[in-house]
């Protein structure tokens, strides 16, 4: 942020008035008639259409108009970031950044409006109150998140972790925006029927009876359809992203990225072997097969986090093997309790969509990973902040599921099993780093 100088009275009006000047300026660029009708209408149809793609046709129709736009965030999200006094490139590197942001939660805010068009009060409550609110805490956390971050920049070259980190959201970003090219891709299916005939091939050398039809894998113990979405897991921009960062040359950056393909496949036919194995060893071969990346990513996440916090040695291994192990045990022997603990806070009668058993799994899966993250990245570990992050993983649990009632019973629809999924790394994630950071000058 803007430093306190003898100058800095004078740095932050210079700074005000050109936030205001440039913020008022593209506002009203943006509202011009010919921009509105060539630009801003269409990218917001397109929003439109992609919000529908993801969240589904809504019940009833809803006129998706310039006034759906965010050219309002938008231009006090530009007008900041430009306004900014750090390098030019930085500038409109933050400002890209922005507008990707906003788009995504643009979309996202059309599709749960669309989807909640059957409840009058539920829309007029999340376009009226809860989507405005959530705009502004949003471009505001990460105007003020990328202002610290072009500070650091201007004083010292940021960490690989950093840059790891940025990349990865960013690519997310995309590879949700991106999603509906994908999910729809005749070519990406092609490639999900190849993974369900090797997978037949790899299951016939452990004696596993299996044959595939199209893209679908049919087995003694039940038949497995292989979609897009069934490939198309968030571990691909987090590889992206590694590659982008700690690639030492050029050469071996441009072979990462070559690999990325066969990589994936094989890890989409090493999703598909384990209903090779025995009943007694993995139980439902169904519920694993789902959640086979949910797991690959947290385990990528634990090791992550040691080798960050402790380097390229054997502590970080001890402490990653140690929080894996542990926290796989508080997730066997919490699931069951903790998922009927939660279940009888709530009104009964309102069912949950949760055919791959995504939501069930949520709460331990997110209390284990928290363990894992606390002891793989806790220099010393202590008890009072770690406490305090499981009773915030908890209590954001209890809000999850309360909101998700309230949405299943007045608009009828329940959340995307991708989006628990994410929600279910994204939580233990975000409070383990707080807890660290707060736990650091005590070490």
């Amino acid at each position: 942020m803007l430093t306190d100088t003898a100058h800095s009275s004078t740095h932050a009006r210079n700074f005000a008035l050109r936030f205001a000047a440039l913020s008022l300026g593209i506002f009203g660029l943006l509202r011009l008639n010919w921009i509105e009708t060539h630009g801003v209408l269409p990218v917001t149809q397109w929003q439109g259409h992609l919000a529908a793609r993801m969240s589904g046709t809504p019940i009833l129709p809803v006129d998706v108009t310039v006034a759906c736009s965010g050219t309002d965030v938008l231009a006090l999200c530009l007008g900041a970031v430009l306004a900014y006094p750090v390098p030019w490139r930085m500038r409109v590197g933050g400002a890209g950044v922005g507008v990707a942001l906003i788009l995504a939660l643009n979309t996202l805010r059309i599709g749960t409006l669309a989807r909640a068009a059957a409840s009058p009060p539920l829309f007029e409550t999340l376009h009226v109150f809860v989507w405005p609110a959530l705009l502004t805490l949003a471009v505001a956390g990460y105007v003020f998140g990328w202002m610290r971050y072009a500070d650091g920049r201007g004083n010292e070259a940021p960490t690989k972790h950093r840059r790891f980190v940025t990349l990865t959201a960013a690519f997310l970003v995309v590879f949700i925006a991106a999603s509906s090219l994908y999910l729809e891709s005749q070519a990406v299916l092609a490639i999900a029927a190849f993974i369900a005939r090797a997978a037949a091939l790899g299951l016939g050398v452990f004696g596993v009876h299996a044959t595939a039809a199209g893209h679908a894998l049919l087995t003694s113990q039940g038949g497995f359809l292989v979609t897009q979405e069934c490939i198309s897991t968030p571990l691909i921009p987090v590889y992206f992203a590694a590659v982008c960062t700690y690639s030492r040359t050029w050469l071996r950056g441009m072979l990462a990225v070559l690999m990325a393909l066969p990589l994936f496949v094989g890890l989409g036919i090493a999703r598909l072997l384990i209903v090779a194995l025995p009943p007694a060893v993995i139980g439902s071969p169904i519920f694993l097969v789902h959640a086979f990346y949910q797991l690959l990513l947290a385990a990528v996440v634990i090791f992550f986090a040691a080798f960050w916090r402790h380097g390229a040695g054997s502590t970080a291994w001890r402490r990653a093997l140690l929080g894996g192990a542990l926290g796989g045990i508080v997730v066997y022997l919490a699931g069951p309790p903790y998922a009927r603990a939660l279940a009888w806070m709530f009104p009964a009668g309102i069912s949950l969509d949760d055919a791959q058993g995504a939501i069930a799994l949520l709460p331990a899966f997110q209390a284990g990973l928290y363990v894992a993250l606390s002891i793989a990245a806790f220099a010393v570990f202590t008890w009072r902040p770690f406490v305090i992050g499981l009773a915030v993983v908890a209590c954001s649990q209890i809000a999850v599921f309360a909101a998700m009632h309230f949405v299943v019973r007045h608009a009828g629809f329940a959340p995307h099993v991708r989006d628990v999924r994410g929600w279910a790394i994204a939580v233990p994630l975000l409070v383990a780093a707080a807890v660290v950071n707060y736990a650091q000058p005590r070490r």
